[in-house]
């Protein structure tokens, strides 16, 4: 992970990591503005949201909006082309978060790699250094997947940023679904970052307190990706059995798309946007 800590302790055995890290957690009611470029799923990649193009090609395809033009001449009908580009997206969405799980996978192998160094630390003082040593040999892995991409987009954030968006048709009209980067930056994972398990090392003295905040911070990120993981792959299920049920001759209407005079946000269910 990035390290977001710079300060020196006072007295390098000082064990309160834990309570120095909830002093720089963000206040619930923070509204602040989210950090980040607004990013959709577009031709089954992570794009930047171009608000000059057409609602169709900037969160569907780039040349979708072609088939408006002249649809008689097109051998491909238009709704088969909206279907078949929202589910590319969806699908795109799905393995995003699958690249997510897997790094969060890893990432709790780290974290129970780093608390069994804490306890080696603690057992007595002819360990302090080689726990120190696989304790930041492994930490720095840790980091590694911090940085994890999917399609050169970061998968993880270090604070609130803004996710990235899916169209989908919702009936009469067209929704987002909005898919989140885990934030990282969360008290106990902040204190293990900056942490240390050797009292002569640099950094702030780890404490069993501190790897218990960690992994709950951790289970959190692992539940919600799962949560948008069941919520995307539902609705790329959905748009795939709709596709079928078309090409097998039943008919299906899309949403009118918005006016393209005015790209505003549209209409996401779970996120004010």
């Amino acid at each position: 992970m990035k390290n977001i800590h710079n300060t020196t302790p006072v007295h390098s055995g000082f064990a309160l990591p834990f309570v120095l890290a909830q002093a720089n957690q963000v206040p619930r009611n923070s509204h602040r503005k989210l950090a980040g470029f607004a990013k959709v799923l577009a031709g089954g990649r992570v794009v930047g949201l171009n608000r000059g193009k057409p609602f169709a090609d900037r969160m569907l395809a780039d040349g979708v909006a072609d088939f408006f033009k002249s649809p008689s001449s097109k051998e491909t009908s238009i709704q088969q082309i909206i279907l078949e580009s929202v589910a590319t997206n969806l699908e795109a969405g799905v393995k995003l978060l699958d690249r997510q799980e897997f790094a969060l996978a890893k990432m709790g192998g780290r974290l129970s790699e780093m608390a069994l160094y804490l306890n080696q630390a603690r057992s007595g003082v002819e360990q302090h250094q080689s726990a120190q040593e696989k304790f930041e040999e492994t930490r720095s892995y840790l980091r590694s997947l911090a940085k994890e991409t999917f399609d050169h987009t970061a998968i993880f954030s270090n604070g609130p940023a803004k996710p990235i968006t899916v169209v989908v048709p919702a009936n009469s009209r067209w929704e987002g679904l909005s898919i989140d980067r885990s934030n990282l930056k969360s008290p106990g994972l902040q204190a293990i970052d900056a942490g240390k398990v050797s009292p002569s090392a640099a950094g702030l003295l780890l404490d069993p307190e501190t790897f218990r905040k960690a992994f709950d911070e951790w289970r959190l990120l692992c539940a919600g990706n799962r949560l948008q993981w069941h919520l995307v792959y539902q609705r790329w299920q959905g748009v795939v059995s709709t596709l079928k049920y078309f090409l097998g001759g039943r008919r299906w209407t899309p949403p009118p798309f918005p006016d393209d005079s005015d790209p505003g946000p549209i209409r996401r269910p779970h996120l004010d946007n």
